[in-house]
């Protein structure tokens, strides 16, 4: 932190003024950023990366708002009370009144205003909430998606736009996770789903033959694409090779910020209020591990946020007077993930979310056994996992099934309709004939995975899991698939061969970040405020505490709380508190 005579002292180009610096380009900085704009200030968005987007692009694009106004015109009966049961239910003592009240209220009016002001497509999805058996709970409507959108929105911008990673794409083709994935997982068992995907990838291939890459922008990417060009079409400035390293602090207040624009530094001097959006801190080790409840060293853990996200919004804020509260059940979004090396000498990560509430799949520690319902969400299942004594260092899982599952829907990076041979080889995919190969080749005891595999398959003969209870939630039964034999979730593993992947307790963003208030203000340990400073998105602690309810719960606060934030800024004299 720079107090005003420091900051002079500090070898920097011309000052930039703005009213609001918005330092990261995810979905919460964007929101913030448009809403700012909107409301007449100017804005500037900084971005450390060369592309923007952050973790946002990268992700499902899922913004979970309760009670909003597309459930309401889908038929879904839904009303704040409703979702307050919900989230009592889901937070018990950490239900933060003040916080929840203004998330269910305001995230309403967020939504509407990007709809109706910013022209931005939401659409209701058949996702459910992840905790059907808690009161209030939905069987669908809360989480929301953006139509899939042409590349030629962002026009020349598109290059400036985090792309997918190769294990998030089919080819290099983004899939979409609400209306696409389920028919590629019915090719050749469908004849409307065999078609839907013929007609995808014969449209990505004239695509990539005529432009160069493919043109249709889904799911986080998508969401990302509307809010930035959005953004640009209000003329706001987003500098990208330009992270912002150290706060200006003036008097008490913060006043702007030291940005390295391409190896430059620049005073950004704000007139109103810096905001932090930066993404968290998930991929600073040092950090995480002192915060993690599970060894989250490099190579003990997987983040699959931007890799730009080492906490520099904390650090910031911390050198301000903020502070990072850690105190909540689960300090990070967590995710099943397995690590993909390549023939290149790359090495990917790949989300097992889709993979782990399969029939035919079945989820065992070293011990060879079994210790969750593979079907419940995948921050529950991670959370199993690390709280299991036997979940060992670096603390993962395995995931197995048999060739009729993996005929269908593969596991992980390896797909059933490609060969598996440079995997095996890599070391990446396990393939036995048999359940005690497999065992051995794992590094499991025989004996003990065989008596798993045998109770296990003794009930789903019929459909039954007599241990989990798996396949008897909606959130499962989402997961799953409708057209096996009694139970979406459960097959039993009869038919060699035989694949396991490890997948480590990973994460998508971390829980744990910095304390504010209902506007977003970041706060000190004493609970003051510190003046000209808000923080949104995965740089604040998550008003659920650790908690998981749907699809969307890091985005749609991301986005609620940006848009509180600029409005708090806008309604608020320069200068005030």
């Amino acid at each position: 932190m720079f107090n005003k005579h420091a900051s002079d002292r500090v070898d920097c180009g011309d000052d930039h003024w703005c009213d609001v610096l918005i330092v990261g380009s995810g979905a919460g900085g964007l929101a913030t950023a448009i809403t700012a704009r909107m409301a007449g200030l100017d804005v500037l968005v900084v971005e450390k990366a060369p592309v923007f987007g952050g973790t946002t692009a990268v992700s499902g694009g899922y913004v979970w708002i309760p009670g909003n106004s597309l459930a309401a015109k889908a038929g879904v009966e839904d009303d704040i009370d409703n979702c307050r049961r919900y989230l009592q239910a889901e937070l018990g003592n950490a239900y933060d009144e003040a916080l929840i009240e203004t998330y269910l209220a305001r995230g309403l009016e967020m939504i509407d205003f990007f709809m109706n002001e910013v022209g931005i497509p939401f659409i209701s999805t058949k996702m459910p909430d992840y905790h059907s058996n808690q009161p209030g709970a939905l069987t669908y409507g809360r989480s929301l998606q953006v139509e899939p959108v042409n590349a030629r929105i962002l026009g020349a911008e598109l290059r400036r736009l985090r792309p997918l990673p190769r294990e998030l794409s089919l080819f290099g083709m983004g899939i979409s996770s609400g209306s696409d994935l389920s028919h590629f997982y019915k090719v050749g068992r469908s004849v409307r789903s065999t078609i839907r995907v013929a007609s995808l990838l014969l449209k990505y291939g004239y695509d990539t033959v005529r432009y160069g890459r493919g043109q249709t922008l889904v799911n986080g990417n998508a969401l990302v694409a509307r809010l930035a060009s959005a953004l640009f079409r209000l003329r706001t400035p987003l500098w990208t090779f330009a992270p912002a390293t150290e706060l200006i602090l003036e008097n008490g207040r913060v006043t702007g910020a030291i940005v390295n624009r391409n190896g430059r530094l620049v005073r950004v001097r704000t007139r109103r209020a810096v905001v932090l959006s930066s993404g968290g801190f998930a991929q600073n080790t040092e950090r995480r591990s002192k915060i993690y409840s599970h060894p989250a060293l490099e190579g003990e853990h997987i983040s699959l946020t931007a890799p730009g996200n080492v906490g520099d919004g904390a650090r910031m804020a911390e050198s301000a007077g903020g502070y990072v509260t850690s105190d909540i059940p689960n300090a990070g979004a967590w995710m099943p993930i397995s690590r993909v090396p390549h023939p290149d000498g790359t090495v990917g990560a790949i989300i097992h979310s889709v993979n782990q509430g399969k029939p035919g799949v079945i989820a065992v520690l070293r011990n060879g056994r079994r210790f969750a319902d593979e079907s419940m969400s995948y921050h529950d299942l991670v959370a199993r996992m690390i709280a299991s004594p036997e979940s060992g260092r670096p603390t993962g899982a395995f995931l197995i099934c048999d060739h009729n599952a993996f005929s269908k829907y593969g596991l992980g990076y390896a797909k059933p309709f490609l060969s598996t041979r440079a995997l095996i080889d890599a070391g990446y995919l396990y393939k036995a004939e048999s359940i005690a190969a497999i065992a051995s080749q794992i590094g499991v005891d025989p004996d003990e995975l065989g008596k798993t595999v045998a109770n296990y398959n003794e009930n789903a003969m019929s459909g039954k899991d007599s241990e989990f209870g798996k396949g008897t939630t909606t959130y499962g039964y989402y997961l799953g698939d409708a057209s096996n034999p009694h139970n979406p979730n459960v097959a039993p593993l009869t038919k060699a061969p035989f694949y396991a992947v490890w997948v480590y307790a990973g994460d998508i963003g971390n829980f744990a970040g910095l304390k504010a208030d209902q506007y977003s203000r970041v706060l000190t340990p004493g609970g003051s405020v510190v003046s000209g400073l808000y923080v949104v998105g995965n740089d604040r602690a998550s008003i659920f505490c650790g908690r998981y309810p749907g699809g969307g719960a890091l985005i749609g606060p991301a986005m609620t709380f940006g848009f509180i934030a600029a409005r708090h800024i806008a309604n608020n004299a320069p200068n005030a508190h």
